[in-house]
């Protein structure tokens, strides 16, 4: 067996078992300095993380780059993970402070904000007709959501397409719970109201 196999049987076997092993046992190892549960926590949750950053960023082209530096920034948090079954909503909060450090420090980029929530697919055929209107509602709501302030546009993704409770989007943005519900009662108005018929 060549140098090369043996190395990558012994890496998926490595793979294979830190698959079963939890977050907070992996953030220990990663705490204690070894970088290779990096990458499986980089399985795990690299989709939800990536797709936060889309939606927090209005589809940015620097989606990708927050993503993964949103993983990296796990070894300087490692040892201060407080041990949830989760790393999910410490990597949402990591990258939510990076989308606003990105905002504040990059220029404003004009790309079209994806999509929200998915859409629920009619029971009948699609008709042409169905299809634009289905298109020009979700036009507006991206429209209306990128409108909202930053701080209340991150409350709403947190909250209602993650599924944060609002004592982990308080956590997580540093801000008082209070502050969370009334930045989500306010961006639901505005968002009621952008998208009144």
């Amino acid at each position: 067996m060549s140098r090369n196999a043996a190395y990558a049987v012994r890496e998926a076997a490595v793979r294979r078992r830190d698959a079963a092993v939890s977050d907070a046992e992996l953030l220990a190892r990663v705490d204690a300095g070894d970088l290779s549960p990096l990458g499986v926590l980089y399985d795990r949750y690299h989709a939800t993380v990536r797709q936060f950053v889309l939606r927090a960023t209005a589809g940015g082209a620097h989606a990708d780059d927050l993503t993964h530096e949103a993983f990296l920034a796990l070894t300087r948090m490692a040892g201060r993970y407080d041990g949830r079954e989760s790393a999910r909503p410490l990597l949402l909060g990591i990258a939510s402070k990076l989308v606003q450090q990105h905002r504040r420090g990059a220029a404003r980029w004009s790309e079209v904000m994806q999509s929200f929530a998915s859409v629920a697919a009619p029971r009948e055929a699609p008709t042409p007709e169905r299809t634009a209107s289905v298109t020009e509602e979700m036009r507006r709501f991206d429209a209306a959501l990128a409108r909202l302030s930053e701080e209340k546009r991150l409350v709403v993704l947190l909250i209602e397409a993650e599924g944060l409770s609002g004592d982990e989007v308080a956590r997580i943005l540093e801000v008082p719970a209070g502050t969370v519900w009334t930045r989500l009662h306010y961006a639901r108005e505005e968002l009621r109201k952008a998208l009144a018929p």
